[in-house]
């Protein structure tokens, strides 16, 4: 029954949750920074914690060590490099397009930059654990095919993402699948979990660069007629 419930909090719950909030943001003002980024950290501890209670009571492993430490290392720092410079020419479009989604991927201040870094700690931890250690076993025991597994968990990741528009959640589909042959390779959830932070920050901190050196509105792009945000 854990791995039911959490089946259905995760492929179900939690994705029609995401669809509302994101036209939401598309049609309302934007929430202040502080308010927002602390609701979604509590989000990602909560989420956190029900995965680990349900891998404790599913049998699943989720924090084996690496067999090889120093090869999962340079293997894990390879894939974060090449994933930076495969998106970096996105990050600056996305800002010269003015996408209004950025207002909450973007740090600008340095009480912004500090939350930002949490939150991606927090997500990279999370979200592996979530995802690539408990959705994969569970969809491995019902499908009893690793592959199809995979492709299943990177289906329900991509979407959980839809905020961040249909484009991009093809690109996060193809890095599931990437993050999940990660972990084949290393044989562990801890250098996913490092790569997927570096990758949160430095994707944060680079749109902020790039929204301060194009002059992206510190205030976020709010709809029309509505009254920016003080924050």
């Amino acid at each position: 029954m854990a791995g039911y419930s959490f089946l259905l909090v995760f492929c179900v719950l939690l994705p029609l949750l995401v669809v509302k909030s994101s036209r939401r943001l598309m049609t309302s003002v934007l929430a202040p920074w502080p308010s927002y980024f602390v609701s979604v950290i509590f989000q990602q501890i909560f989420f956190a914690a029900f995965s680990i209670w349900v891998a404790y009571n599913e049998g699943i492993d989720l924090f084996a060590p690496p067999p090889q430490p120093v090869k999962s290392v340079l293997i894990g720092a390879a894939f974060l490099a090449v994933m930076i410079v495969a998106m970096a020419p996105q990050w600056r479009r996305s800002v010269e397009e003015r996408e209004r989604r950025l207002y909450y991927f973007m740090p600008r201040t340095p009480q912004q930059k500090v939350m930002w870094t949490f939150l991606s700690l927090f997500a990279g931890v999370g979200e592996e654990i979530a995802y690539r250690g408990v959705m994969f076993g569970l969809f491995s025991r019902l499908t009893g095919a690793p592959m199809a597994a995979s492709l299943l968990a990177a289906v329900v990741f991509a979407f959980c993402h839809y905020v961040q528009g249909w484009k991009s959640m093809a690109v996060i589909f193809l890095f599931a699948l990437s993050f999940q042959a990660l972990i084949q390779v290393t044989g562990t959830l801890f250098v996913a979990m490092a790569v997927h932070f570096l990758y949160d920050v430095t994707a944060g901190m680079m749109y902020g660069y790039y929204g301060d050196k194009l002059g992206y509105p510190i205030e976020g792009i709010q709809p029309e007629g509505a009254v920016a945000s003080a924050d």
